[in-house]
């Protein structure tokens, strides 16, 4: 059995909810080929991924999926790059708000991610869920957490295989069809 680790987000900025959170929260698909963890991160820079590195090396999974929320975003969106970048446009909820810093001074500019983005978006497709390849998962907390993952667990030699997922808001596309979405997805990894 393969053990996941999922994330959401907290709420942030001018939105009551964070779609992820919830997301996360509300799933309670159980699959025979996996053992699902959940964690909820706040949207702070640097706590966010303190949390999860603690969270990841006490797991050890084999997958990791981040959500988050992406306001402009029409459907879900596969995240495949993340930037060695914190520069962000508003606060995150602790009022931290980095410009032009590097995540990691000694890490490279980008990360792929490692998730099987190919077969996640057959089987999304397959569901008539709408769906997109995003090569720019922005610069705020999301990015952070994304590339800061990778970071980690590439210079730790972790087996994880990790990456991004942004949600649309729950005006653009329904709770129900976004939890449908994230069970599709864990579906999906049965390698």
């Amino acid at each position: 059995m393969k053990k996941v680790l999922i994330t959401g987000f907290d709420a942030f900025g001018n939105n009551l909810i964070n779609p992820s959170g919830e997301v996360v929260e509300a799933t309670t698909a159980n699959y025979s080929h996996l053992e699902v963890h959940k964690l909820i991160l706040p949207t702070v820079f640097e706590k966010s991924l303190s949390i999860l590195k603690k969270e990841a090396f006490f797991l050890n999974p084999d997958f990791i999926i981040c959500f988050g929320l992406n306001e402009k975003a029409a459907e879900v969106n596969l995240e495949v790059i993340a930037h060695n970048l914190n520069d962000a446009r508003i606060a995150d909820n602790e009022g931290n708000c980095p410009v032009g810093e590097a995540i990691f001074k000694d890490g490279p500019v980008t990360y792929d991610s490692t998730l099987p983005l190919g077969e996640i978006e057959d089987a999304l497709l397959a569901a008539q869920i709408p769906v997109a390849i995003s090569r720019d998962c922005g610069r705020f907390v999301c990015n952070h957490v994304f590339y800061g993952i990778r970071h980690i667990t590439q210079e730790k030699g972790m087996r994880a295989k990790a990456g991004f997922v942004h949600l649309p808001s729950f005006e653009t596309m329904a709770m129900a069809q976004q939890v449908e979405a994230l069970e599709v997805i864990l579906a999906a990894l049965n390698y």
